[in-house]
């Protein structure tokens, strides 16, 4: 069986595993396979850095996700990988670090290989500056995160960041099926929820968790305030409205492909998808809420749990929110008014 290595999270819709020939009389009497699982509590989360890696950094990255998962499952096995690249800071650097970390990177490379189960030296990942990538394994089966961000360029990333791809970590962990496994559709929608699901639910919760726990940034400079969270939202709510494409155009990892020629991706899938998982979040009343959607989904399928957990078929909240945002006008010129849209979420939990 061929196994996932590593995806953007613009791509993790891409169904890659496909079984291989046997011996058919080999297999007769043996036992049935065991179906590789993720686990979904008391998982492994493992750490790997290039040499040297910058410890304030890892340590913020590392507390992010130590209190997202204690509050949300310890999924996987999860393996992540912070990088730091010799272009991080191009000037400061001497030619001896720059090859300390040259190598260290191949090591790093060659070990994700083998920890996703590729017989490879791993020189097939890109691993340049400026990217955060989540991405899975079934055989064996793995979640892998892996961060180049610079904290030069955007520190609030080792925040945001790892909550953002950590929730796609709990995504794929709960839409693991076995059903899913044997229909080669590990990255089907059915299992892991549409497009506009798995990327506007993890742009929304990493922003709106961040808005809620300011001491995870006691270390930076600035946090993610209330002001800062609407503005982020009535933006993509602005994106999203002016590209004139519905959050139903982006389920499928097909439908993403046609989304991008067009440059819809973003205003499409994550901005609109955060603006509709914000209106999801409001019918639940809290973000605890919100998240007891996805243990339903191993057992239901992505759209049966949508209706059950949500009190609404998939097909009426597109009605629904096409109406709304048909109707709603926002104001990005007026302050009071780009608030008032989202102020259900200004004192919600």
């Amino acid at each position: 069986m061929k196994t996932k290595t590593e995806m953007n999270r613009r791509t993790m819709l891409i169904t890659i595993p496909t079984t291989t020939s046997g011996c058919l009389h080999a297999v007769a009497n043996a036992d049935p396979p065991v179906k590789p699982r993720y686990k979904t509590t008391n998982a492994d989360i493992v750490f790997h850095t290039t040499a040297g890696y910058p410890q304030r950094w890892r340590k913020l990255y590392e507390q992010t996700i130590q209190q997202y998962a204690d509050q949300f499952g310890r999924v996987g096995p999860t393996h992540i990988f912070l990088i730091e690249n010799p272009d991080w800071d191009p000037q400061q650097i001497s030619q001896t670090r720059r090859k300390a970390l040259l190598e260290s990177i191949r090591h790093l490379k060659r070990k994700f290989a083998v920890i996703t189960g590729q017989n490879s030296d791993g020189n097939y990942l890109e691993w340049q500056t400026g990217n955060h990538w989540a991405g899975w394994s079934i055989t064996p089966p793995r979640i892998t995160i892996t961060m180049t961000m610079s904290p030069i360029r955007d520190a609030l990333q080792f925040v945001i960041g790892p909550l953002h791809e950590y929730t796609h970590a709990l995504q794929t962990a709960h839409g693991y099926a076995a059903e899913a496994i044997d229909g080669n559709q590990m990255g089907h929608s059915r299992w892991t929820g549409p497009a506009w699901w798995r990327e506007g639910s993890a742009v929304l919760v990493s922003f709106f968790y961040s808005y809620l726990n300011p001491q995870l940034f006691r270390s930076l400079p600035t946090s993610i305030s209330w002001k800062r969270l609407s503005d982020e939202l009535n933006r993509n709510l602005s994106l999203y409205q002016k590209a004139g494409v519905p959050i139903r155009s982006g389920v499928t990892h097909d439908d993403w492909q046609r989304l991008e020629k067009n440059n819809h991706v973003h205003p499409v899938v994550y901005a609109g998808g955060s603006v509709a998982c914000a209106l999801l979040l409001k019918r639940c009343g809290s973000l605890s809420k919100f998240m007891d959607f996805l243990p339903l989904v191993p057992t239901m399928g992505w759209e049966r749990a949508f209706e059950k957990h949500f009190q609404q078929n998939l097909n009426e909240f597109y009605v629904e929110f096409s109406e709304l945002m048909h109707n709603r006008k926002p104001d990005l010129d007026s302050p009071e008014s780009r608030q008032k849209f989202f102020s259900f979420l200004k004192s919600m939990k």
